[in-house]
């Protein structure tokens, strides 16, 4: 069933390098690339703070969660990569053919990233500007509000690297970013030499209990003890190994990277044939690096849970902290002090640069869901505007995410110095809902959507085995159940509207209402700017 009109030209495919023809753990990691992006942003939030705070809400039982997780969005990443190099047609391209008015479902995603992505920026920053303050003692500046204008300087630097960067200065960076955050956390881990058995047996144990004792008799952790266990757990599914975007982001890099035919005109119905017909034919053999380049972003991400889970559960715990919206990175550096003090600069370094690696991707993944978007409705109206369409895109960006910035900091200021650690938790309650839809249920329409390419555009031949795609399945439910509890629980009494389960269901069914409406106009505006 490949009657498609993407398929009606020739395409060369790029020569494999050594790494994909020789088994060679040095030769894999030159492979690494796209996944250190996705690596380096979902560990700024993912590990460095929901890790931590998971262990000290759950123990160690929470690396069960976080590394099933991880499968199932290694499933979603495969089955998004694996039809672009084969085939050379993005998983956005395909989207348009779902039926309901043409486009619909890709216009919903362009909707939800234009208004989703600042949010992320917003917190990122705000996060970032968090440390700063803490760092350079203006913590209870402006009634506690200082942290919103490091994020807006912040925001301004990440605006500039992007404005003049690009895929190729984002990977060196992110590579550079992880590399040390690495070395310096594996070697921290080891020197504390906690206990091991405990953290190989939370890898095994689905049981997450209900929070310590301590945090309900704390006034200071009121509203965690307010928030359901489930709506802090689907929190953590979203964040830790990154949101459905990053891995539809991941897949337009890979245009960047060459990848198979990723990089290329869609190959002919003949050449599709005769990869098909040929269980050696160097177009599959190409199918390795996606593999191999998510299986070290991902083992990296285990990784980085692990240590940071440890820090939870044997430092903070104890003394009855967690990181929180007031100080969300400063208590983790207790991992590396409680080793030795002289290692904190390293922790410093590390901390701070992970988040502007973090905040750096985050701007590029909108950019990149914007223009691949774009590309499926007009690809050679977009290819040819591609310089106007990401910088568009990046004011955007830009200017919402500012827009919540300040709106966060005149809660944060009008509030006072009494109200201030309440008030703050307002960084949270704006990313809990835009979580939701980006980090949980996009993960599950897409999980769904490889299914239907599987059955509708590929050859038989080249489909995935039955349990890659029964894989799909399963993960699409999963995230799906996940992401209706979270809905459906993110309510507590005396809440404003934004937090409400009301808005997370209302705002899904919005949004998509207004996609089947608005596709066909959107169709003919985008088809019409071709000349």
């Amino acid at each position: 069933m490949m009657s498609s009109p993407e398929f009606n030209s020739t395409a060369e495919l790029p020569s494999l390098p050594k790494a994909l023809t020789q088994r060679s753990f040095v030769g894999w990691l030159s492979l690494f690339g796209p996944g250190a992006v996705v690596a380096s942003v979902t560990i700024g939030t993912g590990e460095l703070i929901f890790s931590t705070r998971g262990g000290v809400l759950f123990g160690y039982n929470i690396l069960f969660l976080f590394i099933f997780i991880s499968l199932l969005k290694w499933v979603l990443v495969f089955g998004t990569s694996k039809h672009l190099l084969l085939t050379g047609v993005h998983p956005f391209r395909r989207m348009l053919d779902l039926p309901g008015p043409r486009g619909w479902m890709a216009l919903m995603f362009l909707m939800i990233i234009l208004v989703a992505q600042p949010v992320w920026i917003s917190f990122h920053s705000s996060v970032l500007g968090n440390y700063l303050a803490l760092l350079t003692g203006t913590t209870e500046s402006l009634n506690g509000a200082a942290q919103f204008l490091w994020a807006i300087v912040m925001i301004g630097g990440v605006l500039s690297l992007s404005l003049f960067g690009g895929y190729n200065v984002m990977e060196k960076v992110q590579i550079g970013v992880v590399a040390g955050l690495m070395v310096a956390a594996v070697t921290s881990m080891v020197m504390y030499n906690p206990n091991y058995f405990e953290i190989l047996k939370g890898f095994v144990t689905p049981i997450f209990g209900e929070y310590p004792d301590w945090i309900s008799t704390k006034p200071e952790f009121k509203e965690i003890a307010a928030t359901n266990k489930w709506v802090e757990l689907t929190t953590y599914v979203g964040v830790i190994g990154g949101a459905g975007f990053d891995y539809m982001a991941y897949t337009t890099w890979l245009r960047d990277k060459r990848w198979g035919y990723a990089g290329s005109n869609a190959p002919s119905l003949e050449l599709l044939e005769e990869i098909a017909n040929d269980p050696n034919h160097n177009a599959r053999k190409w199918l390795k690096a996606p593999v191999v380049d998510c299986a070290i972003s991902f083992a990296l991400i285990i990784i980085f849970s692990a240590v940071f889970v440890t820090s939870g559960v044997e430092m903070l715990a104890p003394e009855e902290a967690i990181p929180d919206s007031g100080d969300m990175l400063g208590q983790q550096a207790g991992i590396l002090t409680n080793v030795h003090p002289w290692l904190y600069p390293l922790y410093v370094a590390g901390a701070v640069l992970t988040m502007f690696g973090t905040l750096y991707g985050t701007f590029e993944i909108g950019v990149a869901i914007v223009m691949e978007i774009m590309r499926s409705f007009n690809p050679a109206w977009a290819n040819s505007n591609r310089p106007k369409i990401e910088r568009n895109v990046l004011f955007w960006q830009t200017c919402l995410a500012l827009v919540v910035v300040l709106m966060m900091f005149q809660v944060v200021y009008s509030a006072g110095v009494a109200e201030g650690d309440n008030a703050k938790s307002i960084i949270l309650k704006v990313l809990r809902p835009v979580n939701l839809f980006t980090g949980v249920i996009s993960c599950s329409v897409f999980c769904f959507v490889n299914a239907w390419i599987e059955e509708k555009y590929v050859h038989h031949k080249l489909r995935s085995k039955g349990i890659i795609r029964l894989a799909y399945l399963f993960a699409g439910i999963v995230f799906a159940v996940l992401g209706a509890m979270g809905a459906w629980m993110n309510h507590r009494v005396g809440e404003g509207f934004l937090v409400t389960r009301w808005f997370s269901i209302g705002g899904l069914i919005a949004v998509v209402a207004c996609s089947i409406l608005l596709a066909n106009k959107f169709r003919a505006w985008v088809e019409s700017k071709q000349s």
